[in-house]
């Protein structure tokens, strides 16, 4: 690519990236209503999205492995602060949902398939008292993983409107 030839992140990346984004805000609307798993409520909702941010996870990592990267004019603060960021989002697209998984699992119940009849029932038996340890850490964790996606859609405002460097173009 020549210096004329702006810089776009290949279609698989914006896709995946655009859709973790969606099924993030998805989880974050149905949180209060995960209590009832039952049906096809909101908490079918947010079971789905949950377990689609972690199975996503596989194509996510391949995807960032292969994704070319953007001519940087960065300093070392900024990049170390990117991959740092970066790497602490694809840690919590795994770990929140997980956390989810085995706090169901810890009271005792079969995790459902959002919108199937089927479930999957408990792989590892954590016992019942930490159903509610896990439960608030999935809770404190989420609220950590949606500050780092603060951090994250603040910084690529900062780029596009400060730095004028075109991130938004380059995702988008």
């Amino acid at each position: 690519m020549d210096a004329s030839t702006p810089f776009r992140y290949p279609r698989r990346v914006r896709w995946v990236h655009w859709l973790s984004v969606a099924l993030v805000a998805l989880a974050y609307l149905t949180a209060e209503s995960a209590e009832s798993l039952d049906g096809g409520g909101a908490g079918a909702w947010h079971v789905l999205a949950g377990l689609a941010l972690l199975l996503l996870f596989v194509p996510r990592l391949l995807v960032r492995i292969g994704a070319g990267h953007a001519p940087s004019t960065r300093s070392a603060f900024e990049a170390w602060s990117a991959r740092l960021v970066h790497l602490a989002l694809l840690l919590f697209v795994v770990v929140q949902p997980l956390l989810g998984i085995l706090s169901v699992w810890a009271e005792g119940q079969a995790l459902p398939v959002p919108f199937t009849g089927w479930e999957v029932g408990p792989w590892l038996m954590p016992s019942e008292a930490w159903g509610d340890v896990l439960e608030d850490l999935h809770e404190d964790v989420g609220n950590a993983f949606y500050a780092v996606i603060a951090l994250h859609a603040l910084a690529s405002l900062w780029h596009q409107f400060i730095r004028r460097d075109g991130v938004l173009r380059r995702m988008w």
